[in-house]
């Protein structure tokens, strides 16, 4: 069985001419330790589909129809009250920006404290917990930094510490929307090698939402291509890459900047569909 499995999923927003389609008939699958990117330029649905895996759909938004299995499990049907447990669990998120996401006025300690102990942890353990956290995601001297506020760090350093909060409650699924964007390229390469060893070291699977195909071409096993709310293309990331089917797709790809032809995939190329 897939860990995840979303079929034929719709989701709407109101329009003053009646729902608009955000995500239009959506099937995907992805297997307990792989990572699936999930790209598209802005507006193809890809942040919603991922909100709605989590159930952290903004209130206008509306599941039309279809299916999401976790683990087996209809995320659809589940209590608010068991999928508050899940959320941090069994799944998490990485957000986009960190500073919006992380609480200014907490220090970054006590946040990933916070997030072991609403699943249960004891606060020793959880404090401990914490230290081992930051070093895991390489921010130097780990028990001091606990005592950081999120605007002593820098953007990179900031985003580590979403990283362990994420990973805080070993999840088998974590979600990362367009995690690397709000960061210069040197960070971004230390970042995307951070996830890629994390995943391997804990097991992970990884749906990754972006709009970068270099970040596909170096982290992902399968990618699923959106446009309008719709898939349009799904496969192995080299055979996509390399031998796109979709005309939308071939068009995704002959936009992106200085693009390598060569045999290898591990030499990312870099590019923003969505400003094209």
């Amino acid at each position: 069985m897939p860990l995840l499995d979303v079929q034929h999923l719709t989701v709407t927003f109101p329009g003053p001419r009646g729902p608009i389609r955000a995500v239009d008939d959506l099937s995907f699958q992805l297997a307990a330790s792989e990572t699936l990117g999930l790209v598209g330029e802005s507006g193809s649905g890809k942040s919603i589909a991922a909100l709605t895996v989590l159930r952290l759909l903004p209130p206008a938004a509306r599941v039309e129809s279809g299916g999401i299995l976790f683990e087996d499990r209809d995320v659809l049907a589940i209590p608010e009250g068991e999928m508050r447990r899940i959320r941090g669990a069994r799944m998490s998120l990485i957000f986009q920006e960190p500073m919006t996401a992380l609480n200014p006025v907490m220090r970054v300690g006590d946040q990933i404290v916070e997030a072991l102990t609403v699943h249960g942890e004891t606060a020793n353990i959880a404090q401990a917990r914490a230290v081992e956290l930051l070093d895991a995601v390489r921010i130097a001297d780990a028990a001091s930094r606990m005592r950081d506020y999120p605007h002593q760090l820098s953007g990179g350093m900031r985003q580590r510490v979403m990283i362990a909060i994420a990973l805080a409650c070993r999840p088998s699924l974590i979600i990362a929307d367009e995690p690397t964007t709000a960061l210069d390229v040197t960070i971004q390469a230390e970042v995307l090698a951070l996830l890629r060893d994390l995943k391997a070291r804990f097991n992970l699977a990884l749906l990754l939402i972006t709009h970068d195909f270099g970040v596909i071409a170096e982290m992902a096993d399968r990618v699923a291509v959106m446009r309008g709310g719709q898939l349009v293309e799904e496969g192995p990331v080299r055979q996509i890459l390399r031998e796109p089917v979709h005309d939308y797709t071939r068009r995704l790809l002959a936009a992106v900047p200085g693009r390598r032809h060569s045999a290898s995939l591990r030499h990312p190329f870099h590019a923003d569909p969505g400003r094209s």
